[in-house]
């Protein structure tokens, strides 16, 4: 099993800790916790190769990479740095990522009705299918279990659909977040969470838990039940084997598997 600490990945956004969107599950508050874009080259300097490239959304679901299209190409260039983008939910097939990103991260929801009450936008499952399939790089679906309050709702469904087209799934599980719209509601069922990861093992060929999962017993047992998968990013039962982003080291695994 690939055991993955995150430590070296530099998370930054595009926006700031600003985002119109104010989702649900997350208000901003994430993007608190990112640097500033203009200070990526800070960290360059200093070795760090892998960054996270992400930020708040406007309000049609697209996050303005294109507004620092040339500082994040000169960096690049540069320092040789390698960029997963965490891209939103345009509508239109955004290039910039497709020429900038080693790899691309993308949320996905089975349910519309379900997107439109987390985030507030309209997208359809044929809109997000039609974006993330275009892509030349290697795109690395995610799921976030109980996104809705803590309930389990689109997520076996959303898996069958993905599987049609990836053979490789990150699931993150919900986090009832501090200063969110959503921080009273409670964590997502253990039991339920176990069975979403089995039936994720079935339909693909390569699954991990990602970084978002909440922390203390819960993420102690929840890392005991899934034993089974391929890769736990955050590991707590035992020392990471890989220091990256789950992203690059589940392509790494797609490929030595394929």
């Amino acid at each position: 099993m690939i055991l993955v600490d995150t430590t070296p990945v530099v998370p930054v956004s595009v926006t700031g800790d600003f985002c119109p969107m104010n989702c649900k599950h997350c208000g901003g508050v994430y993007l608190k916790h990112m640097i500033a874009v203009q200070k990526m080259e800070e960290f360059a300097k200093a070795g760090r190769k892998v960054f996270l490239i992400s930020g708040g959304m406007t309000k049609d679901g697209k996050i303005p990479f294109d507004n620092h299209y040339q500082l994040l190409k000169s960096l690049k260039d540069k320092y040789n740095l390698k960029y997963n983008f965490h891209i939103g939910f345009p509508l239109e097939f955004p290039e910039i990522v497709d020429e900038l990103a080693d790899v691309v991260s993308i949320d996905f929801y089975a349910d519309s009705v379900v997107l439109r009450e987390v985030y507030g936008i309209d997208r359809s499952i044929e809109d997000q299918l039609k974006v993330i399939t275009s892509f030349k790089r290697p795109v690395v679906p995610h799921i976030t279990i109980g996104v809705l309050c803590g309930k389990i709702t689109h997520e076996y469904t959303a898996i069958d659909i993905l599987s049609n087209h990836f053979d490789r799934i990150v699931l993150n599980v919900f986090i009832p977040t501090r200063g969110t719209f959503y921080e009273s509601c409670p964590v997502p069922d253990l039991n339920e969470v176990e069975r979403v990861f089995e039936y994720a093992k079935e339909k693909f060929k390569v699954v991990f838990l990602g970084c978002m999962q909440p922390k203390g017993s819960y993420r102690i047992e929840l890392q005991k039940r899934i034993g089974f998968i391929d890769g736990i990013t955050k590991p707590v039962l035992k020392k990471a084997n890989t220091r990256n982003c789950c992203a690059f080291e589940i392509i790494q695994v797609h490929r030595s598997t394929s």
